[in-house]
């Protein structure tokens, strides 16, 4: 042993991937499909191995079996009667000896037949074409188990019972050992042994094992085809139905996301509704308690004193016309009027969406003696109530801005849709000649928060324009998909 025998290694030593192979790398790199396609291979192929091995035994067995029982029966048959028994066992004659040695040797016969031998039960040669075995005594287990009654039969490349005798021949052998019976009985009186010239006998079994193995290897392709085609046509399946999930877990994250935004805009929108409910009750209560509050207050001093000054603390004196009990009512009558006008819609739940829109304009140009100029085009028939109230309170909200801040100049309200949307526009020409705001009594019941608010639920937007010296613009914006009626 040299200097490199000595070379050991140690598992545990390495670059630190000694645990990561390349082959094991490579493995985990391969797709499920691949890994399957391997292993199914590996176990395939090497099962068709083995069933090829066991069949090529199998015929070879069962040809050498054919050959050993055809030669069992020649030797029966014809040298049973070349044996005579004596009182020192059975014996061949030497005229028989002679007849078949002219049969044996030197003819046809002996280039198929290469040796014939007659034991006895000792292992003493009676009889042999190679005259040196002649009285020799070569006991075996093959004699042994032919005088038991079996038919041995073997390949050999050269028939070698005798050691010292010389190699007859290098061509291959069918070594047969056959029991010989005494006639009409089964006892066996010697075994006679024959060596076969087996050169064809090994070109049809190599000829044969070439067919199975022929075979054997079609059917392993045949069968890794059809598992490749099974496979792929699983692996497809898998992929699409991978893809296919893949893309519903894709939408139902999706939904999941357009979900959660839609609740928190419910709960914003709740929280701004909630903000917008208590400034319009707070405005609604300054309302009550500036306006028909204050005036019902001095009705009820003035019907309370006959007509005398009312606030004598004030340092004011009023006469009884200043502060007439039937003009107090009437402006008690005009500011709840007034107060109810945003708060009740009127019928407009059997009007289409452009008579409702018109109702609101109409209503601004009656209570703030203002003109509005209107434009509706292409507007659908028949959409959800809902929809047109809050588009009514959108037109009136508006043109209360516009009046608030623009004094009512130039009041614009533009209405049309299409297949998918419907917008609403209200504008005006920026703050009016000295006004820009409504007088003391005028009220602005929604503001622009709940106007956001409930376009917002119908999933919709709003925007709010503002240009100085040119005007302000509210633009509505609301989908006509799950809004028509």
């Amino acid at each position: 042993m040299g200097p490199k025998d000595n070379v050991t290694s140690d598992p545990k030593q390495g670059d630190g991937l000694s645990g990561f192979r390349p082959e094991s790398r490579y493995w985990q790199g391969l797709g499920l499909t691949s890994q399957f396609l391997v292993v199914a291979a590996l176990i395939v192929c090497g099962s068709m191995a083995i069933l090829g091995e066991w069949l090529n035994l199998q015929i070879a067995s069962g040809q050498l079996r054919s050959r050993a029982e055809s030669g069992a029966l020649y030797m029966e048959g014809y040298l049973a009667r070349h044996i005579e028994e004596t009182p020192d066992g059975p014996q061949v004659p030497a005229d028989r000896q002679k007849e078949l040695d002219e049969l044996l040797i030197g003819t046809d016969l002996a280039k198929r037949v290469e040796g014939f031998r007659i034991w006895r039960r000792d292992g003493t040669a009676i009889y042999s074409t190679d005259k040196s075995l002649m009285g020799k005594k070569l006991p075996s287990h093959d004699i042994e188990q032919a005088f038991a009654g079996a038919v041995i039969a073997q390949l050999e490349e050269r028939h070698d019972d005798d050691a010292e005798a010389p190699q007859e021949s290098e061509r291959p052998l069918i070594e047969i050992y056959a029991p010989i019976y005494r006639t009409g009985t089964r006892e066996v009186i010697a075994v006679g042994e024959l060596y076969e010239e087996a050169g064809e006998f090994v070109a049809q079994r190599d000829r044969a094992q070439r067919n199975t193995w022929a075979i054997v290897g079609a059917t392993t392709l045949a069968i890794m085809g059809l598992l490749f085609l099974i496979v792929r046509r699983a692996s497809n399946i898998i992929d699409s139905q991978r893809a296919i999930l893949k893309t519903q877990l894709e939408k139902a994250q999706a939904l999941a996301e357009q979900n959660r935004k839609l609740r928190k805009t419910a709960d914003r929108a709740r929280m701004d509704a909630s903000k917008s409910n208590e400034t319009l009750l707070n405005r609604i209560g300054s309302d009550l308690h500036d306006g028909p509050v204050q005036l019902l207050s001095l009705l009820i001093l003035q019907l309370g004193k006959g007509g005398v000054d009312a606030d004598r603390n004030s340092g004011q004196a009023q006469t009884s016309s200043e502060l007439d009990p039937a003009r107090l009512a009437q402006q008690v009558l005009s500011e709840l009027r007034e107060l109810s006008t945003g708060l009740v819609l009127p019928e407009i739940e059997n009007l289409s969406l452009e008579e409702a829109l018109r109702v609101a304009v109409k209503r601004h140009e009656y209570a703030t003696g203002s003109l509005v100029d209107a434009a509706f085009s292409s507007l659908p028939e028949r959409v959800t109530h809902p929809l047109k109230i809050c588009l009514y309170r959108m037109v009136q909200e508006g043109l209360n801005n516009t009046f608030r801040h623009a004094g009512g100049r130039e009041q614009r309200v533009m209405a049309s849709a299409d297949e998918k949307t419907i917008k609403v526009v209200v504008s005006d020409a920026g703050p009016g000649s000295g006004q820009t705001t409504v007088p003391t009594g005028r009220r602005h019941p929604l503001g622009l928060q709940g106007v956001r608010n409930r376009v917002e639920a119908f999933g919709g937007t709003m925007q709010f324009q503002h240009e100085q010296g040119i005007g302000a613009r509210l633009i509505v914006t609301i989908p006509l998909e799950s809004n028509s009626a």
